[in-house]
């Protein structure tokens, strides 16, 4: 946490929910009450993705009864770290349990080729993958991004059927199955919704069709969910490795023009890294005859030809 810190000053970060819950698993002991032990780690995630403090507080709740130590245990990690409700940065309303699961299904099909050709399968891949995601994305005409172009109509939909009450220019009243306060300064919705997604939720889009607004809903969405910062991501190519091996051939004279640039078949070699001598090897040392093996005296016995480890001597 020191190290994300000094280099990412003010930033906001979570813990994986996926190692989080795994941990929670493994640390559960009786005795369980209620519901029991297979309960638990639903509960743990509604609690995790509850967008507010009394739905985290009910999960909670609802923990303890069943287990006071797994209560105890989820109740010493700061909730801000792993819950909606408490988290101070940006969360869109995902939870990646793998972050690293595409790529670790890559490494399991190449996993017995050597190191050259599994470098150059996981190259194809990822090219694929961004210029597939880069062609795909040239054909969007919404502003923002269409799963979440289609969460804002359906948002858009259910915000007709609310009424809003006026406390301020900028902080209104809307009534759904609670009460719900917007704050258009702070841009937040008691509901969660807003903080969560990214996009304004259904109180929100209430409002800005009772104050005539409703034109300017994308300049309350976060960029990061538009179309053109997706493109912006995958805008970028991996560009292609060619490595040329030369192969001996004889030298051929060379006119000046033709020294100043070297040809593909010149290119620099690439060669295996230079590795240790292997413990087995015997040592050896340059005399005037050449290399000689080194003779090994044994320390114990001042016998030749093993050491003081194999010696069978007894002294």
């Amino acid at each position: 946490m020191e190290s994300v810190l000094k280099v990412f000053e003010n930033a906001h970060h979570g813990y994986s929910i996926y190692h989080l819950l795994d941990d929670f698993i493994k640390n559960l002991k009786g005795p369980f009450h209620g519901d029991g032990k297979c309960s638990l780690p639903v509960d743990f995630l509604t609690a995790a993705q509850a967008a507010r403090r009394d739905g985290f507080r009910m999960s909670a709740e609802q923990i303890r009864r069943i287990s006071s130590k797994a209560f105890d245990w989820i109740m010493q990690i700061e909730p801000e770290y792993w819950t909606y409700a408490a988290f101070k940065g940006e969360h869109y309303h995902q939870i990646t349990f793998d972050v690293a699961e595409t790529y670790a299904k890559w490494i399991e099909e190449v996993r017995d080729l050597p190191i050259i050709q599994k470098l150059e399968v996981l190259h194809c891949k990822m090219t694929d993958l961004i210029n597939s995601r880069r062609t795909e994305s040239g054909w969007w005409s919404t502003k923002l991004i269409p799963s979440k172009e289609e969460r804002l109509k359906e948002e858009s939909q259910k915000a007709l059927q609310l009424k809003v009450l006026f406390s301020t220019d900028t902080l209104f009243e809307v009534r759904d199955e609670c009460t719900n306060i917007i704050d258009m300064i702070k841009q937040e919705c008691s509901c969660g919704g807003w903080k969560i997604t990214g996009i304004p939720c259904r109180h929100v889009i209430a409002v800005f069709n009772c104050t005539g607004k409703s034109g300017n809903v994308y300049d309350y969405c976060s960029r990061y969910l538009t179309v053109d910062r997706y493109r912006s991501t995958y805008s970028e190519s991996i560009n292609p490795v060619a490595v040329t091996l030369k192969t001996p051939s004889k030298e051929k004279a060379k006119s000046p023009s033709e020294s100043e640039v070297p040809s593909e078949s010149e290119a620099e070699q690439v060669l295996p890294p230079s590795t240790s001598k292997k413990p087995s090897q015997q040592k050896r040392k340059w005399t005037s005859e050449g290399f000689v093996p080194r003779t090994v005296t044994c320390t114990k016995c001042k016998g030749v030809g093993h050491n003081k480890i194999s010696c069978k001597e007894t002294v």
